[in-house]
């Protein structure tokens, strides 16, 4: 017969090693304790649980409600600011035309249709109130 691979026999020695009770999970067995209902220790451990069953519950309920309250006041605070953007947005809206108006009588010029469209889309407006004054 064929030698072994001496390789081979190594991992088959570990496997076998492995399997050994040494090797072995050794799992944590819980405590059962068989008291009696009616023991002093019984009732003391029953009524520190309670106690703390209730001041665990009444915890998450106060963070809840904490929750609750800064969920409505983000609300309350985005609809103010997002009415605060429409009243900016139609300023900006009146602001622009007021401009256009201006800049196209003050001047004694026309500005055409793409150079006022040039405006409003709130690129580079001295570029375009430069050229307009040095066409004139």
């Amino acid at each position: 017969m064929a030698p072994r691979n001496p390789a081979k026999r190594d991992l088959d020695d570990l496997s076998s090693d492995c399997s050994s009770d040494s090797f072995r999970k050794t799992t944590k067995s819980k405590r059962v304790h068989t008291m009696d209902k009616d023991s002093d220790e019984y009732k003391k451990r029953r009524e520190r649980n309670n106690l703390a069953v209730k001041k665990s519950r009444s915890k998450t309920k106060l963070k809840t409600q904490q929750t609750v309250e800064r969920v409505n006041q983000l609300r309350e605070e985005n609809e103010m600011l997002e009415a605060k953007i429409k009243i900016l947005t139609k300023e900006l809206s009146f602001l622009k035309d007021l401009f256009l108006a201006h800049a196209g009588s003050a001047h004694g010029q026309n500005l055409t249709d793409a150079e006022l469209s040039y405006l409003k889309d709130e690129t580079d407006v001295k570029t375009v109130i430069a050229s307009a004054n040095q066409s004139a």
